[in-house]
């Protein structure tokens, strides 16, 4: 089971490396592309600023009788996050990592707060990923997808 400590531990690596790559990359480049026919820089930015709220969702949802839905009601999760993206859009990077570290300093006391046993319950996200709840927040959404998506930026600046 990934411990509450392992996954404070997580989310303070991705509030770091956001600072490191906020103060590194140069203006200009937020606009550069960084996948190929798909998102900038600042783009991928604005969807971490969203996945900040991953690890409180998925608690909130494994602690609900009820199945858990997507965010914001819609079916469709590419729509869901180009809207959320494209609402973050306009703001200073600085900002957004303003939020991004405000949103995680919000998901670390609801980690704090959560049972170890609600950490070990076996969950289905709403994008079909299945297993442990800490896991899944420590290994698929800080590891592989978050930390992965600010690689990306940084290999940007490179």
């Amino acid at each position: 089971m990934a411990s509450k400590d392992g996954i404070i531990e997580g989310i303070r690596q991705v509030q770091a490396e956001a600072a490191r790559i906020a103060s590194a990359m140069p203006e200009d480049a937020w606009d550069k592309g960084v996948y190929e026919n798909g998102w900038n820089a600042r783009q991928i930015l604005c969807h971490v600023a969203l996945s900040a709220n991953v690890p409180a969702f998925l608690i909130a949802a494994a602690n609900s009788p009820e199945p858990a839905k997507m965010p914001g009601g819609s079916g469709n999760m590419d729509d869901y996050m180009d809207s959320q993206v494209a609402m973050r859009m306009e703001k200073p990077v600085s900002e957004i990592v303003k939020e991004i570290n405000s949103t995680y300093e919000q998901a670390i006391n609801v980690v704090q707060a959560t049972p170890d046993e609600l950490l070990a319950k076996q969950i289905r996200t709403p994008w079909q990923t299945e297993g442990e709840l800490g896991a899944l927040i420590l290994d698929e959404d800080i590891r592989a997808h978050v930390m992965v998506h600010l690689a990306d930026i940084s290999g940007a600046i490179a």
